[in-house]
């Protein structure tokens, strides 16, 4: 049964993710569009059909072609894992195969896959990183802050009684704030700012569709924190978060921006919430995650004709640099290479 590569618009793959449980934002044609417009990307679908064309197994793909970090097949590119797809065990096995040869047959010089294959000779792996996942489906909200550890309890509380308000909203005004927001969040880690331009394909072929929203949470008329969350088929994920440069000593409005994530997808009737992915050695943000009592999860990536990519040297350096730079470079930087790091 051969790997074959269709359109991510294709009805045959909404459909197939439209009933399939594990299906999450990552899937949906609307993430790759976003990933499509703004990084001039190549998406496609690596299926496996039936003999009456029905789809049995699949995986999101982008091809990145870059003279920076060479040419390859992500799934998926700015994702923190993209599960491979199917309703049998064995399918995995024979997609796993199918994307081997595919790659022999094409002559792809590498394939990046974002979970852990099956294992074969020519695939290495990677466990550098971990992700938070849990379940908040059917609880009451008492229900659901009493599995939190004290101190989660405790901020949330604070936070509220100190007058920070939470508002959602979906709009280029909401995001603009947020952009803002993050950008001083990542210059302060060192990182640098996705382009304007990944936001607002964020905002048009996502979140307006439905598929999540933007929370910014207001000291008076002072927004001082900012949460991006992504949601489909039955998980909500956490996918970015951000606070500007104000001083929050007293105040702990990430911790109600996630309680609130985490409230109104219980109210929407979601099974699953996806705190996302943490290196492995970031014990800070890992404690903040594991104080809500999810699961933590080793996050194995898995690489086709390669070994996996060693970024942590340049990015430590870097990080020193953009800590120390003003906010426009952070920014020019993310311009100019985020499209070839996928």
């Amino acid at each position: 049964m051969p790997v074959i590569r269709i359109s991510p618009q294709d009805p045959r793959w909404l459909d197939f993710i439209q009933s399939h449980p594990n299906a999450m934002i990552f899937h949906h044609p609307n993430w790759m569009k976003n990933l499509e417009d703004t990084y001039q990307y190549k998406t496609f679908v690596a299926v496996l059909e039936d003999t009456g064309n029905k789809i049995t197994a699949g995986v999101p793909m982008a091809e990145v072609n870059s003279r920076l970090t060479g040419n390859r097949w992500v799934s998926l590119p700015f994702s923190d894992y993209c599960i491979p797809l199917s309703y049998r065990a064995e399918d995995i096995e024979i997609l796993t195969d199918g994307l081997i040869n595919i790659k022999h047959e094409a002559g792809i010089p590498r394939i990046e896959l974002r979970w852990e294959y099956p294992p074969r000779p020519e695939i290495t792996t990677s466990s550098q990183n971990v992700f938070h996942i849990g379940s908040f489906h059917r609880k009451t909200e008492e229900e659901l802050l009493a599995q939190f550890n004290k101190k989660v309890r405790y901020s949330i509380r604070t936070t509220i009684e100190r007058g920070v308000r939470v508002e959602e909203g979906t709009s280029e005004d909401s995001l603009r704030e947020f952009y803002r927001l993050h950008s001083f969040t990542r210059r302060r880690h060192g990182v640098p700012v996705q382009p304007w331009k990944y936001f607002t394909n964020l905002g048009k072929n996502v979140l307006e569709k439905g598929f999540g929203g933007v929370l910014l949470a207001y000291l008076g008329k002072d927004c001082i924190a900012g949460l991006v969350y992504l949601k489909y088929g039955q998980t909500v994920t956490i996918k970015y978060s951000a606070s500007g440069d104000v001083d929050l000593t007293n105040l702990h409005p990430n911790y109600l921006l996630n309680w609130e994530t985490i409230r109104r997808g219980n109210a929407a009737g979601y099974q699953r919430y996806d705190f996302g992915r943490s290196d492995i050695n970031n014990s800070g943000l890992r404690n903040f995650k594991n104080q809500w009592k999810y699961e933590e999860k080793p996050l194995t990536y898995s690489y086709l004709g390669c070994e996996p990519r060693e970024e942590s040297r340049f990015m430590d350096l870097a990080a020193i640099v953009l800590r120390r730079s003003p906010m426009w470079v952070s920014q020019i930087i993310g311009e100019l290479l985020y499209r070839h790091v996928g």
